[in-house]
Order: structure tokens, then sequence, then C-alpha cells
């Protein structure tokens, strides 16, 4: 992607005010602001020069219940 730094930079401070303004209310809202956390990320790899959609990142949460073998692993250690 080729952005001048300008746009970028711009570009992050318009996903950091969504952010802030952002309401958490149930798991859409949850998933867009995992979204729009990965968009800045992204955006700063590509003011460090690198390619932000290939940037490694956190992994995203998983959803639901651990398996109950690791359940009753953590019980068992503790």
């Amino acid at each position: 992607m080729s952005l001048s730094r300008r746009c970028a930079e711009t570009l992050i401070d318009l996903v950091e005010i969504k952010l802030s303004c952002l309401e958490i209310t149930d798991r859409e809202d949850m998933r867009e602001k995992e979204l729009l956390m990965r968009c800045v990320q992204e955006l700063n790899a590509e003011l460090r020069g690198e390619n932000g959609s290939a940037a490694a990142f956190a992994a995203p949460k998983k959803r639901g219940r651990r398996p109950k073998h690791l359940q009753l692993h953590e019980l068992h250690s503790a």
C-alpha cells in the first residue's frame, strides 16, 4: 500500500477519534473495536515502512469456553 506519511497519520487520527467515541454495548461493537485497533496497528506498521497487512500482531481472542481437558489440567496444577 502506498500512502503518504501525512495521509497515514490523518487516518490514524480519525480511527482513534472513532475508537474514543465508540460505546461497547454488544459483541458487534466489540468486533468493531478490535477491527479499528487492527487498522491503527496496520497503519503504524505502514509508517514504519513495513507491510501492514503482513505485520505480526496479537492473535484475536477465541470465543467460547475452554476445552474441558484444559480446565481440568489447570485445577490439578494449582
